[in-house]
């Protein structure tokens, strides 16, 4: 049997029926294994406390978000990220992202315009705002944002700290690419859409701001699930593709692979608030090209083809519509299999 390719791999903990005590148990877990980094993302709980609570026992891992939504304030995300940077020893990555425009208009009463101008903006204010001192204002003007004589009232305890951007749709890939450290995926992805839309957007980005691409770390987050039933790993795989299929702007990565008719019956099972329906109308060709699952020598045999086109392996154990243990055996079930 083939040895097994050494990732680079960190966990993103999504949270959505794990209590503070298991994502806490869990990144300790991964710390012990070798994970490179830990994540949390802002969906069922907000970004920065849980990640803390992390931190208080993931001792050598980074730990970072995946992501923080820009409709919170520069001000607030910038506060925040200089905490945790603080508490973490400067082991801290601040993930960033726009999240769905649904989200945005209905849940913060955001307008969802010009996405692309707002975060590169949001990212720009931020760094502003990171160097300021209690004797030296900093102001910045743009569409979106404007701070004046903004002073910080103790220094920052770092002159800087890694900003990643989140980005699927190919103009915020290329804001990634010119004003960010490194990039997160999103958890639909494929080896086309990677080395079709994806790097070479990045690149595009990199060479208009006149970059190199030395030091650029692309996390590629990979719903994954393992055990030793491979059809029942599967079958669990289903939920990250029903639920992310539900979202408009991961067409760029379903329609060229064909699945257009199943995305759409996804869609409207959602509509009709029909889960078993959403999990039904996921094809066999879908879990091929957007999961990894099965047993430990599966996901490590469907992973190698994408040795090269990431820096960091992002797992994800899809967020589950049943039971919690699931989610539990799948965390384990992950960090054993990539552990040191």
């Amino acid at each position: 049997m083939p040895s097994r390719t050494r990732w680079k791999w960190g966990i993103l903990f999504g949270g959505d029926n794990l209590s503070m005590a298991d994502l806490l148990r869990y990144g300790k877990m991964a710390d012990d294994a070798g994970a490179d980094s830990v994540w949390t993302a802002e969906v069922w709980r907000d970004a920065f406390v849980p990640l803390t609570a992390m931190a208080s026992v993931v001792q050598r891992a980074r730990v970072g978000t995946a992501i923080a939504q820009f409709a919170r304030s520069p001000w607030h995300t910038e506060m925040s990220a200089m905490s945790v940077a603080e508490y973490t020893g400067g082991r801290f990555v601040l993930g960033v992202g726009a999240a769905p425009p649904e989200w945005n208009e209905k849940w913060h009463g955001l307008p969802y315009r010009k996405p692309v101008t707002r975060m590169r903006e949001y990212i720009e204010c931020i760094r502003t705002m990171w160097t300021s001192t209690p004797t030296r204002p900093v102001h910045y003007a743009g569409e979106f944002f404007h701070v004046q004589d903004y002073v910080r009232f103790m220094p920052a305890p770092y002159a800087q700290i890694p900003i990643y951007l989140a980005a699927v749709q190919s103009r915020m890939l290329q804001l990634a690419g010119s004003h960010a450290e490194g990039w997160i995926s999103g958890p639909l992805n494929t080896l086309k859409y990677l080395t079709e839309v994806a790097h070479p957007n990045l690149q595009k980005g990199m060479t208009a701001a006149g970059r190199s691409a030395t030091g650029f770390e692309r996390c590629v987050m990979k719903p994954c699930v393992i055990h030793q039933d491979p059809k029942y790993a599967r079958l669990l795989a289903r939920n990250a593709i029903a639920l992310y299929a539900t979202l408009p702007y991961y067409d760029i990565v379903l329609q060229p692979m064909g699945f257009t008719e199943a995305t759409q019956a996804i869609r409207a099972a959602m509509q009709r608030q029909d889960i078993p329906g959403m999990l039904n109308a996921v094809t066999e060709e879908m879990i091929d090209a957007l999961v990894v699952a099965g047993t430990p020598d599966d996901v490590h045999r469907q992973l190698r083809p994408w040795e090269g086109l990431c820096d960091l392996l992002l797992l994800y154990c899809p967020p589950h519509f049943a039971d919690p243990a699931e989610t539990k055996a799948n965390h384990e079930a992950m960090i054993t299999a990539f552990g040191a």
